[in-house]
């Protein structure tokens, strides 16, 4: 009987226990309800929205950049983003083990990154391929998301590389075309809040509750692909040839500016752009590179000269073999005696003290104005970045030498566009046309081929421009010229070969010197200038001159071009 009482009471406990315990689990799970309905409601709501909802940006297509003829010159590749939000990793090892097989970089390295819980979002590689992104979405990784971006491409290459430019890591445009019109390629991205699922992805609905990213427009250039390749070709054969430093070319339709082709050598592939000389990536060296024309400029000095009846067409200049300016004395290259030439045969034979004797017959401010009318000094406007506008100074400043040396292409820097540009001139009739390199733009009504050439850009008259013409024709008929001869084409041109200054900024250096050629074809009606400029060719004491080592380069790409463009 006792025993049974004491069972009974045991009992009694344990059923006072478990009610306890119960009530205890009740009123924590009241709590907890409460808490979670009331107290931590919104907390709770933020939490489950960024579980269920997500932002997204969806990025615009950036434009293409094409060449006068549609072809391919920078593409945009699809390609996959991967990135991870720290805070929804479940298996820290594993994870990081499969992206770091399929992805191929440190596996610590992703460890790291995953391992940060206080961050919500984290790149683990940009630009992955298609089949990459592919295996990692069949893992079903938790917290690991991909994205679509896209990878410029340069389908040719090496070609124009300086001129089109490349685009960094977030696709936006760091030199060049790329850089120039950034925000026209570019176009524009959108970001969106949408639902998404449990790898991440955004749940497609009839309906967009959101607008599409505007695609970038595609720029279309001037320039020929083909005949780019071929200057590009024709440069590298210079700089092999004679060892020169560099060497550089443009093509341009004397008539409408336009660009054909603009090049340097050596350059560099825009597709792997990281491991060219820095020194070459943000230079587009026919605008920006700087030097001292030498003889080529004589053709300006003439036109001066001409244009404010300081000469005659067909004056005679009896010429000593040297001549002194202020405290410098200014010497032919070869002859020794005294001769009679005539202001063309000055040209033609690119007499340094006939083209001095003519600048002194203008005097310093009448020259200083011709040399300004054919924008020196200034930039051409071109529609590419890095442009330098070279050197050139008030004439009130001028020591007395200066004049002389301005005649024979020194004392002055002048960027190859600048010089062609004022050849152009001549081959137009007298007209400064504005250099361009985009012909059009997708969409927007900006056509380019049709310039009009009107008074106001006016820098020589008609008959100052054929005479010069005229001179430039006898230049490669029978004078320092004729390696540039192109059979049944009339070819009109300037050789240039000028020494380098000395790097103390003091007098010139004899072994080191700039050659160069320019010109346009053909006679009757030019329609390609070109100038090619060779930087510090190396050879024998009477090898180096702009007719042997400019003047072939420049035949060749002037006989390409004048086909290409069946003219």
């Amino acid at each position: 009987m006792l025993d049974r009482k004491n069972n009974n009471k045991v009992n009694r406990r344990r059923i006072y226990f478990l009610f306890i315990l119960f009530l205890m689990a009740f009123l924590l799970i009241i709590y907890r309800l409460v808490t979670i309905q009331y107290l931590n409601a919104s907390e709770y709501e933020s939490y489950a929205e960024y579980q269920h909802t997500g932002q997204f940006v969806l990025t615009a297509k950036r434009g293409e950049i094409l060449d006068r003829n549609g072809v391919e010159l920078a593409v945009s590749l699809n390609e996959r983003t991967v990135y991870a939000n720290p805070k929804e990793v479940l298996d820290l090892e594993y994870e990081a083990e499969v992206l770091a097989e399929i992805l191929e970089i440190d596996v610590e390295e992703i460890k790291g990154k995953l391992g940060d819980e206080e961050l919500g979002f984290v790149y683990i590689q940009r630009k992955v391929s298609a089949e990459k992104a592919e295996r990692i979405a069949e893992r079903n990784l938790p917290g690991i998301y991909m994205q679509n971006e896209s990878r410029r491409y340069y389908p040719l290459g090496d070609i124009a590389s300086s001129v089109i430019g490349f685009t960094g890591v977030d696709n936006v445009g760091l030199s060049g075309v790329e850089l120039q019109y950034e925000k026209i390629l570019r176009g524009i991205d959108i970001t969106v809040v949408a639902e998404k699922d449990v790898f991440g992805n955004i749940i497609p609905v009839e309906e967009n509750s959101y607008g599409e990213p505007i695609d970038g427009k595609d720029v279309i250039l001037t320039i020929d692909s083909q005949i780019q390749y071929i200057v590009q070709q024709k440069l590298e054969e210079i700089v092999s040839e004679y060892n020169a430093i560099r060497a550089i070319s443009v093509v341009m339709d004397p008539e409408t500016g336009q660009i054909y082709a603009m090049a340097s050598y050596p350059g560099f592939d825009l597709n792997d752009y990281q491991e060219a000389d820095p020194e070459l990536l943000y230079t587009i060296q026919g605008i920006s590179y700087t030097y001292e024309p030498g003889s080529t400029f004589k053709i300006v000095n003439v036109a001066s000269a001409l244009e404010n009846d300081s000469v005659g067409r067909y004056q005679v200049f009896s010429l000593a073999p040297s001549i002194k300016v202020g405290d410098r004395v200014i010497k032919e290259i070869f002859r020794t005696y005294r001769i009679d030439y005539s202001t063309e045969e000055i040209i033609k034979h690119s007499s340094n003290v006939g083209a001095v004797t003519i600048a002194l017959s203008m005097g310093e401010r009448k020259f200083w104005e011709g040399i300004k009318q054919f924008g020196f000094g200034s930039l051409t406007g071109i529609e590419l970045p890095g442009e330098e506008k070279g050197i050139f100074h008030d004439y009130k400043t001028w020591p007395s030498s200066t004049i002389g040396a301005l005649a024979i292409g020194q004392s002055i820097s002048v960027t190859p566009i600048q010089l062609l540009r004022a050849a152009c001139a001549i081959a137009n009739g007298g007209y400064l046309v504005d250099p361009t390199i985009v012909k059009e733009i997708e969409l927007l009504e900006n056509e380019r081929s049709g310039i009009d050439l009107c008074e106001t850009d006016r820098v020589i008259s008609q008959e100052t421009a054929d005479a010069v013409k005229d001179m430039m024709l006898a230049v490669v008929d029978g004078g320092t010229g004729t390696r540039a001869q192109i059979e049944g084409v009339k070819v009109c041109g300037k050789t240039g070969t000028a020494e380098k200054a000395n790097k103390n900024g003091l007098g010139y250096d004899e072994g080191r010197q700039i050659t160069s050629f320019i010109g346009f074809a053909p006679y009757e009606e030019p329609r390609v200038a070109v100038i090619v400029v060779v930087d510090e060719p190396q050879g024998g004491s009477n090898e180096i001159w702009g007719g042997t080592v400019a003047a072939p380069a420049f035949k060749d790409i002037m006989d390409f071009s004048l086909n290409r463009l069946k003219l």
